[in-house]
């Protein structure tokens, strides 16, 4: 029987002005956010929407490699690109619902010696237990294309 387990994450934010943010997570390294010159911000670092694509490209790949290791598939090597399509619309619009976020389009390329069918099983336990995966997709359209490229 599977025990449930209550995980809670913290992250602390401090205004810096000009649409900044000084983040701070753990005993991490602090990290800052930005938003684009056209928006008020300096554009000096990612903003928040890229930190979030990071976020959940870092998940799937660690999500990957947790799957491929219990299906037994060797993996030499995973890499995820993440696009956020968003639109602005005016306040109160009806198409605003999801902050204007429209999808998100994941390129998962995993390099590998083992076999079609133990990447499609990869694809289901990924599908069914990536944690921001599937945070994800209660908001918005997410769309996974994977690619099964061999070693050398």
């Amino acid at each position: 029987m599977n025990e449930q387990k209550t995980i809670t994450r913290v992250a602390n934010a401090q205004w810096m002005g000009d649409l900044r943010a000084r983040i701070q997570a753990r005993d991490c390294p602090e990290f800052s956010s930005d938003e684009p010159v056209e928006r008020g911000g300096l554009f000096e670092h990612p903003t928040p929407a890229e930190y979030m694509l990071g976020a959940l490209t870092g998940c799937g790949a660690a999500h990957v490699e947790l799957f491929a290791n219990e299906v037994g598939m060797p993996l030499d090597d995973c890499a995820i690109e993440g696009k956020l399509t968003m639109e602005r619309f005016a306040p109160g619009d009806p198409h605003a619902e999801n902050g204007g976020v429209t999808g998100v389009e994941l390129e998962i390329e995993v390099t590998s010696a083992g076999s079609a069918e133990q990447l499609e099983e990869v694809k289901e336990k990924f599908r069914a237990g990536c944690i921001l995966y599937l945070f994800m997709s209660t908001a918005t359209r997410v769309k996974d294309n994977w690619t099964l490229k061999r070693p050398g």
